[in-house]
């Protein structure tokens, strides 16, 4: 089989660089292999144990790719050739490309602690067959232990705790979601899981997992006290799924993830890579990151996709920015670039800008939830550098647009002095809009620094 562009893998990344290729290439025959015939919904995943009646809920449709004109092969590749252009699968069967997209995702991470090989301690892969076969299991339970607070710990503790189960979450850092949030702002989530009976410890590290005849009894902390568990959640993150790239030898960076160029081009010519297998650069510090986001790789695969023949498209965002979103009962999150205490760590001197209001006017209309906006600003600048939104469902797209604000460098009064469209049920009043308010807080600080600069 010979195939101008094939792509290793049909997660977000491999979908959308091929949905992109398509657009830009309709000559150009596209080919995704892909282990599963059917595709989770990564981000998803945690409301299979709650809010969706079944795990087939959740699934990305798999007609899609074929409608488009992009071929499926359900199958797994074994080897790279990349001096002959050419995939052995594990069937014996082999394909040929022009382009080749390596889109191979990451797999759980799995602390090096005893017990975790115990029956009853699970990671949340993202495939199909292995969430079905999970999912009994975690229902079953009593007492579950989710180790991990980062956004799937988080979720899964949430949805676990609506079908009546025992949860306690454990996180090593100051509070939950601690890489996406700072701990002011983050407080009105802990308080959704706390009222859904779901026991939170943070500052907490484990030292063991404790079992009777091969299955889970107990989670052991480093303090020596035990907690109950039938059900082990491990929630830590995930690594970059690199054998294949590594095999060939494409380059890996400092945190195991491929190297690749502004456009997504590996160091070996016709390959390019895209999503959690790739290893990021931080917007900000430009130093090599772990993030992992669909976002970021459906950003990539459009990048990757458009530029696979010819540099079509310039990329001028010259690192990833982290944009996050979550929802707990009525209370939705968003956040985007650093967090407070990320910058300060990072040695930038900051102004910040905190506005309190209602995502509604009048506020007496139905379904008006209160909102928070934190932006964060450069001292010396004044350009945005971090953006954390807790709110009703507005939360998702403000974030978004704040997200932009970063990647386009606007400074604090650029935000202050914007026109932002306004309606009664679904914004807050015009007078009121509470970017534009946290943003002018921060203009009075920065104009007692630097004047000039306004």
């Amino acid at each position: 089989m010979n195939y101008d562009v094939v792509i290793i893998g049909g997660n977000p990344a491999g979908g959308a660089a091929a949905v992109s290729a398509k657009m830009l290439h309709k000559d150009k025959s596209i080919l995704i292999i892909k282990k599963e015939p059917v595709s989770l919904v990564p981000c998803g995943i945690p409301y299979t144990f709650g809010t969706l009646n079944k795990v087939e809920d959740n699934q990305i449709d798999p007609e899609r790719m074929k409608q488009g004109g992009i071929n499926v092969l359900i199958g797994e590749v074994t080897v790279i050739d990349s001096v002959n252009k050419q995939l052995s699968l594990k069937n014996s069967e082999l394909v040929s490309y022009d382009k080749l997209i390596v889109a191979t995702g990451s797999v759980p991470f799995v602390p090096p602690i005893p017990g975790v090989d115990l029956e009853g301690v699970v990671t949340i892969r993202k495939e199909m067959e292995y969430i079905k076969a999970i999912q009994p299991q975690l229902k079953q339970g009593k007492n579950i232990v989710v180790v991990g607070a980062g956004f799937i710990g988080v979720e899964m503790s949430d949805e676990l705790s609506k079908v009546c189960k025992n949860v306690t979450l454990i996180e090593s850092m100051d509070s939950i979601l601690p890489l996406a949030f700072d701990e002011e702002v983050v407080e009105s989530a802990a308080r959704v899981l706390q009222n859904h009976g779901v026991n939170i410890r943070t500052n907490t590290l484990v030292d063991k997992i404790v079992g009777e005849n091969g299955k889970v009894s107990a989670v052991k902390l480093k303090d020596g006290e035990e907690i109950k568990a039938d059900q082990v959640i491990l929630a830590i993150g995930y690594r970059s799924n690199v054998s294949l790239a590594k095999e060939c030898g494409i380059n890996i960076g400092i945190y195991g993830g491929i190297i690749t160029d502004d456009y997504m081009r590996t160091n070996i010519k016709d390959i390019f890579a895209v999503g959690d297998c790739v290893e990021h650069r931080d917007y900000f510090t430009n130093k090599q990151s772990k993030l992992m986001l669909a976002s970021t790789a459906a950003s990539e695969a459009r990048v990757a996709g458009m530029n696979l023949f010819d540099l079509r498209i310039i990329r001028q965002t010259k690192g990833s920015i982290a944009i996050f979103s979550t929802s707990l009962d009525d209370i939705s999150m968003g956040a985007a670039g650093l967090t407070e205490k990320q910058a300060k760590a990072e040695g930038f001197r900051i102004i910040v800008g905190v506005h309190s209001g209602v995502d509604h006017h009048p506020a007496i209309l139905p379904d008006t939830s209160k909102q928070i906006v934190k932006l964060i600003f450069s001292e010396g600048s004044g350009v945005i550098i971090g953006a954390q939104i807790v709110g009703g469902v507005s939360t998702g797209e403000m974030i978004n647009m704040l997200g932009l604000a970063i990647q386009k460098n606007m400074t604090a009064s650029e935000l202050a002095l914007m026109q932002y469209g306004t309606q009664p049920k679904l914004t807050a009043g015009p007078t009121a809009y509470p970017i534009a308010l946290a943003a002018m807080k921060a203009v009075h600080k920065i104009y007692e620094y630097n004047s000039c600069i306004l």
